[in-house]
Formats: C-alpha cells, structure tokens, sequence
C-alpha cells in the first residue's frame, strides 16, 4: 500500500494528557500483536551471516572515515579512540563515535536491505515497514558521562507506535556482559502502573531518581544474546543501556511495523527528540515496505 493511501490519522500529541494516559493504560491491557505472533515478548533467532557481515561493514566504515588506522577487534575500539570520542552526550546518551554512524554508505545498506528480506522471510512472514536507517551505537568502558546509563525506558514513552517490534543485533562478543537489560511486558505493566501511566513522569524518575533506578535494576534482566543471533521483543517492555567496564560494545537497533497493524493505526506518532520525526513511511520508515526488497534483491 503506498503511503498516500493510508487514512488520515489522529496525531497523538493533539490528545489531552488524561487521553494519553488512558491510551497508554489500554496499550497494556491487551495482548500485544507481537505475543500473538511468537507466543512470547521476547525472542532470539539465528543470523550468523548478517552478525558477520554488519561487524565487517562496521570495521571498513572505521577504517575509510579515517576513525582508526589498522582493523581492530570492535571489542577493543575503546583502547586506541580518544576520551572525546567515548565521551556520551548526558541529554541523548550518545557519543561522538556513534554519530559518525548516522550515515553509512552504498556498501553498507546494501547490506541491511538483505537483512531486511531476510527478516521477511525467516522472522515475520508478512510484509511490513521497517526503520529507513539503522541505529549503530557503540557503547564504550570508562566513558565520560557514562553515569547517563542506566535510563530505563520503552521506546513508546518517547513517542514510536506501540505496534512496532523492537530488534536488537549484537556486533560484539558477550564477554562479561553486553551492557543491556530488559523487562517482561507483565514487570514493564507494574511499572507504569505505579506511574498512572504517565510516560512523562516514569521518564523523569528514570532520570532522576536513585530509589526508582534500584526498584528496575531488582527487575530487569541481562541480555545475553550472543554474537550471531538477533534479539527482537515487544515494544512494551521497558529496557536500558548499561554502563561497561571492560570492552566496547557495538549493536544495531531497528524497528519495524507490520502493515497489517499500521493499516489499522489510529492515531499518528511522533518522537520527542532532537528530530521530532513522523513514525510514517518517507520518514522515520523506508519509502518502501518489506515486500519490494524481498521480490528486487537478487533478481
């Protein structure tokens, strides 16, 4: 279905807060469309061949904007980067490595295109929208502002559409840890039940708070995905980056939305970042879906 097609919607940030709640409220009352699916909210699936290939893309983007001079295990990316290169933005989290990420190159989306029909063929078997430009973030020990983590959140709370899966790809060995954690959907209700699901105010004691921050870390669970398989869960559970304290930890992030549930979307979602982008195919989502990938790569 092309974009233009799709009926208009209400855009979320014109709802009352109490009406925000209250959707809010509604989105975990009910079976997510991803439990229906897999049966559960979390799950791993086999892709050694993308792990390699991303982690190779990664090493030779390096190498070509002149980040590093020789391949280096990404392991041990944080032994030869400067402190201002490790050093995380407190606002976002991120650093300034990472954002030399936010642009890649012909090589490298040929690769997460193939990733892509690969998804629509051995993941979610229907067609759907998936992130235009995949989130690399490289998340380094001994850090400056390293004390941003953890910040727990979902990423609903920052405005993406509560119908998105959530994938997460590790370009690193588990070692002593990958520096991330997670919630089942029923802890991630508790939580913002004791919010009144008030995503603003779950944020800010996410933030802020010291008690809060114990009460999560007593619930979540480390990721132990490892190198070669994909963790995707359900946009509901809340999850967090971590501190590291022995290696660099470098992973990809995306979202995707399968067009049956977009089709049925009321409302229209915006992000609260820097960017404010649209959750809407030509923005936040490829121009094209799932499906023109699959029936053009390799024909």
């Amino acid at each position: 279905m092309n974009a233009s097609t799709i009926t208009p919607r209400v855009h979320l940030n014109t709802l009352s807060e109490s009406d925000k709640k209250k959707l809010a409220k509604e989105t975990y009352a009910k079976k997510s469309y991803f439990q229906d699916v897999f049966k559960h909210d979390h799950l791993e699936l086999e892709c050694q061949k993308f792990s390699l290939s991303f982690r190779n893309e990664i090493q030779r983007i390096l190498i070509e904007k002149n980040l590093v001079q020789d391949q280096v295990p990404l392991e041990n990316l944080h032994e030869i980067l400067s402190d201002e290169m490790k050093a995380y933005n407190f606002d976002d989290g991120v650093n300034k490595i990472s954002t030399y990420f936010y642009e890649t190159d012909d090589s490298f989306m040929a690769v997460y295109h193939q990733y892509i029909k690969f998804l629509r063929e051995n993941f979610i078997r229907e067609p759907f929208w998936f992130q235009k430009t995949a989130t690399i973030r490289i998340h380094c020990p001994d850090a400056k502002n390293s004390h941003h983590y953890p910040r727990y959140h979902t990423d609903i709370s920052y405005g993406h559409p509560p119908e998105e899966f959530n994938i997460w790809l590790p370009l690193t060995q588990l070692l002593t840890g990958h520096g991330f954690k997670t919630m089942s959907v029923p802890l991630s209700k508790s939580i913002l039940e004791k919010f009144d699901y008030d995503y603003p105010k779950f944020i800010g004691a996410a933030i802020h708070e010291r008690l809060f921050l114990s009460t999560c870390d007593a619930l979540a669970t480390p990721v132990s995905t490892a190198f070669g398989k994909m963790l995707a869960f359900d946009s509901r559970c809340i999850h967090t980056g971590m501190p590291l304290s022995a290696h660099t930890r470098v992973s990809i992030d995306m979202r995707i939305l399968p067009l049956s549930q977009y089709d049925r979307m009321h409302y229209e979602y915006q992000g609260l970042g820097r960017r404010k982008i649209l959750f809407t195919p030509g923005h936040c989502y490829h121009e094209q879906h799932s499906d023109y990938f699959l029936n053009t790569i390799g024909k």
